[in-house]
C-alpha cells in the first residue's frame, strides 16, 4: 500500500511539473490579454472548475479590479460588492498570504446554506464549492488571487487539489507578471532602468527598484501601493510631471500607464538661455530689468518667457514658479 501511495504522489508530481514548465515555456508566447484564459485552460486537467475569477483588489478601501471572470455573469462582480465585508471566505484568504483555502474546510455545507451570504448571493451564482489562494504583489502591495468554483455541491474540492493550488498560485502569478512584463518593456538597457507600470486606479502594478528609490527621494514621506497625489493626478491625467531635478513621462498603453522617471527635470527642457531667463522671472525680475541683464530687449525676453510657458505647459508666472521649484 506504502508503495501504490508512493508511485501515486510522484506521479502527481509529474503532472504538477509539465504543468508548471508549460507555463513557463509556452505562456512566452501567450499574449497578455488571453494569458488568464489559457492559463485557466492548463489548470482544468489538475484542478476541474466550472468558473473562476482571477483579479486584484486594493486593500484600504476594499476595492476589486482589473477582474478576468471565466464562464461567470459580469453582475457577479456588483453582486459581490454588498456582500464583500460578510465573507468569511474572503477573511480566511486575507489572514494566509500564499494559503490556498477550501471553502469546505471552514464551515460545514448545513451552515454554509443558511448563511445570507449563499441566500442573497452565491446561489444565484452557482458558488457551491471554493477554492482559493490569495498573494501579495511585491511591487504595488495589492491582492492578487484566483478563486475557482463547483457548481456541484456534491464535488467539493479535495486536499491533494488544494495543495496543488496552493503550489501552483506563485507561479501563475510569475508567470503573468513576466507576460505582463514582456508586452510593455519594449526597450531595453538604461532607458528602462527607472520605470512603472500604473492601472487605471493610480496603483503601481509593476515598479523597478530604481523607480521605487526615485519616488522615496522626491516624496519622503509617501508610503503604500498608490502614487503621491500630485503625480497620480498627472499620471491619471494622461500627462508628464516635471520638477526642478526630475521628470516622470507617461505613456498610455490600453488600461495602463507606462512611467519613466527621469533625472533631468523641467530645467532641462530648456535651453541654458531659456533657463537664466526663465529663473530670473519666476523670481519675479521683470522683463525690462532681466533684458538689462542679459543685453536684451524687453520683447526678445517676453518671446524667451512665452517659450519657456509652452515647453513646461504653464500660463502664468506662478505657474512657472510652482514647476521649477516644487518637490512633490
Amino acid at each position: 500500500m506504502a508503495y501504490t501511495t508512493g508511485k501515486r504522489a510522484m506521479s502527481n508530481a509529474q503532472t504538477l511539473n509539465r504543468l508548471i514548465l508549460s507555463l513557463y515555456r509556452e505562456g512566452r508566447e501567450v499574449t497578455l490579454g488571453s494569458f488568464r484564459g489559457w492559463a485557466l485552460d492548463q489548470i482544468q486537467g489538475m484542478i476541474a472548475f466550472d468558473s473562476a475569477w482571477w483579479g486584484n483588489a486594493a486593500a484600504n478601501p476594499p476595492v476589486l479590479h482589473d477582474m478576468y471572470l471565466h464562464n461567470c455573469e459580469r453582475g457577479i462582480l456588483d453582486a459581490y460588492a454588498v456582500q464583500m465585508e460578510q465573507d468569511p471566505f474572503r477573511a480566511a484568504l486575507l489572514s494566509g498570504s500564499g494559503v490556498a483555502v477550501n471553502l469546505s474546510d471552514l464551515t460545514t455545507r448545513a451552515r454554509y446554506v443558511r448563511t445570507p451570504l449563499y441566500r442573497d448571493f452565491a446561489r444565484h451564482f452557482k458558488l457551491e464549492c471554493a477554492l482559493g489562494t490569495l498573494l501579495i504583489e511585491p511591487a504595488s502591495s495589492l491582492y492578487e488571487f484566483l478563486i475557482v468554483w463547483r457548481h456541484d455541491w456534491r464535488r467539493p474540492f479535495s486536499e491533494d487539489e488544494r495543495q496543488t493550488k496552493e503550489l501552483l498560485m506563485p507561479h501563475l502569478v510569475e508567470v503573468h507578471r513576466a507576460v505582463r512584463l514582456r508586452h510593455f518593456l519594449k526597450v531595453p538597457g538604461a532607458y528602462n532602468r527607472e520605470w512603472a507600470l500604473i492601472d487605471a486606479h493610480g496603483f503601481l502594478r509593476e515598479a523597478s527598484p530604481a523607480f521605487v528609490a526615485r519616488i522615496h527621494r522626491h516624496w519622503p514621506d509617501w508610503r503604500g501601493s498608490g502614487l503621491p497625489e500630485a503625480l497620480a493626478a498627472c499620471v491619471e491625467a494622461g500627462g508628464g510631471y516635471a520638477a526642478a531635478s526630475v521628470r516622470f513621462d507617461v505613456t498610455p498603453c490600453g488600461p495602463l500607464r507606462y512611467v519613466v522617471a527621469r533625472a533631468d527635470g523641467a530645467l532641462q527642457q530648456l535651453s541654458l538661455r531659456e533657463r537664466e531667463i526663465a529663473a530670473r522671472y519666476a523670481q519675479g525680475e521683470t522683463h525690462s530689468a532681466i533684458g538689462a541683464a542679459l543685453s536684451l530687449s524687453p520683447a526678445t525676453v517676453r518671446n524667451h518667457i512665452a517659450h519657456c510657458f509652452k515647453k513646461l505647459g504653464v500660463s502664468n508666472k506662478v505657474e512657472l514658479a510652482s514647476r521649477l521649484e516644487r518637490k512633490g
